[in-house]
């Protein structure tokens, strides 16, 4: 029965996500599937749980829906309600994915083994190069700026600021408001572990990267 339920709601993701051109994709969400199975062995959790929050996490993405987190949580709610999944665990899946959210300076701690491993293995696929990948990609989408000398990295982003005003930064930059804080912020320390290695590799990008834009290389 519970093979049956994450079989059918992968399908379903994957029907729904599979040309979205973002980086929010059903490839993005099968990472973060695998990732918290492999950080729910070493951390423990409800399994099931964390499976279906992992492969649902961006079917009801808020910003998808004027920031609006209500109409977000009425459209996963609905789905959820197409596949068959009762009531009880719709709410804690709903819980788990708000917890999980990034709001800038304004981001808390998840209370839930569950919302901290969905979390982490969210954030880990923003560093590394698929990352890096996944950051420029964005940013065409929402015509924000690959890089602009003059512009230099805000330091603080509160929520509104984070959600609303992504166009007035430049990707570049996105790597220093937020990805590269990421490694601090993560719950679990299989997931720290992980994203050394990551983070290492993004320093090395951010490097190349502007000695080439300065025509040093």
């Amino acid at each position: 029965m519970r093979d049956n339920l994450i079989q059918k709601t992968a399908e379903f993701v994957k029907k729904k996500l599979y040309n979205e051109a973002t980086g929010h994709d059903w490839y993005h969400v099968e990472r973060v599937w695998k990732m918290a199975k492999r950080l729910q062995i070493e951390e423990g959790g409800d399994l099931e749980l964390i499976e279906l929050t992992a492969l649902l996490h961006d079917l009801g993405d808020y910003k998808q829906y004027e920031f609006n987190e209500f109409k977000g949580s009425l459209v996963l709610h609905g789905m959820m309600d197409v596949m068959g999944i009762e009531p009880k665990k719709q709410e804690k899946i709903l819980q788990i994915v708000s917890e999980a959210q990034y709001n800038g300076d304004e981001t808390k701690t998840p209370k839930t083994i569950e919302s901290r491993i969905i979390q982490d293995a969210d954030w880990l696929d923003a560093l590394g190069a698929i990352g890096i990948a996944r950051t420029f990609a964005t940013g065409g989408r929402i015509k924000r700026m690959i890089h602009d000398p003059k512009r230099k990295p805000r330091k603080k982003l509160s929520k509104a600021d984070y959600q609303k005003r992504k166009q007035e930064g430049t990707s570049f930059n996105y790597f220093f408001e937020k990805v590269l804080k990421l490694p601090k912020m993560l719950n679990t320390k299989t997931a720290r572990n992980i994203a050394g290695q990551r983070s290492q590799f993004l320093k090395k990008f951010i490097k190349e990267f502007l000695e080439e834009w300065e025509g040093k290389k």
